[in-house]
């Protein structure tokens, strides 16, 4: 599990879109060995023996953090970039998105639709297995949301819930496409920012979401980028 700090601009060129944050991650952490149980045996017996395996997902990654983010009235890009006007601020409010693509359309992101099922099919090793994106969140749940000035209506897009350190399913994602190629590329997630939140081990964070990642038969890293809005 990778421990982010996301720092965010919020640039007003035209139209405000989401920007591209910068990360600072964590070693990642994973499920840890669970000692084996016993049973006696003897010549001649036969033993009824249940059993409950808790084991890692071999197709999911998770990721939480905190962010620092100011409001900007400001020109240009990277780090050439003329600011009018700064404001702090104290109550966050907005998203991550995280996606394997490193362009992501943003203007498209509430106008092409998405399913779960299309998760599963451009991710094809979460097909047919027990924690398929089918099996992961609710097609046609979500809040509704602005990206930008573009809005992401109710109960439009799949929403995905992950736990806070209580077990309560508090954490909300929503999954977006900009692009019906069929590929990982055309997804982005989306973490709803909560300014006071507490993530799956207690530690304060301000988004936490889980993004398709196989490590079955796969040494291979994927990278995920990573921008923020903050409204």
């Amino acid at each position: 599990m990778k421990i982010l700090t996301i720092f965010l601009l919020f640039l007003a060129i035209g139209f405000a879109l989401p920007v591209g944050a910068t990360v600072s991650a964590g070693t990642p952490v994973t499920l840890g060995t669970i000692p084996a149980g016993t049973a006696a045996a003897w010549g001649g017996n036969i033993t009824r023996v249940n059993l409950t395996i808790n084991s890692s997902t071999l197709h999911w990654q998770g990721f939480y953090g905190t962010i620092t983010a100011s409001l900007r009235l400001a020109s240009g890009s990277g780090s050439n970039i003329n600011t009018m006007k700064v404001w702090d601020v104290n109550t966050l409010s907005g998203q991550v998105y995280v996606s394997r693509s490193a362009n992501v359309d943003f203007t498209a992101l509430n106008s092409t639709p998405v399913s779960l099922a299309d998760v599963d099919s451009a991710f094809s090793f979460l097909l047919n297995s027990n924690d398929a994106a089918a099996n992961t969140g609710t097609n046609n749940a979500n809040p509704q949301f602005y990206i930008g000035h573009y809005i992401v209506a109710a109960n439009s897009r799949p929403l995905i819930t992950t736990f806070n350190n209580a077990s309560q399913p508090i954490w909300k994602e929503v999954v977006l496409r900009h692009s019906s190629t069929g590929q990982p590329e055309d997804f982005v997630f989306v973490g709803l920012i909560n300014s006071s939140g507490i993530a799956y081990n207690g530690e304060p964070a301000h988004f936490q979401l889980i993004v398709p990642e196989n490590a079955a038969g796969d040494s291979a890293v994927s990278t995920y980028y990573f921008y923020g809005e903050v409204q």
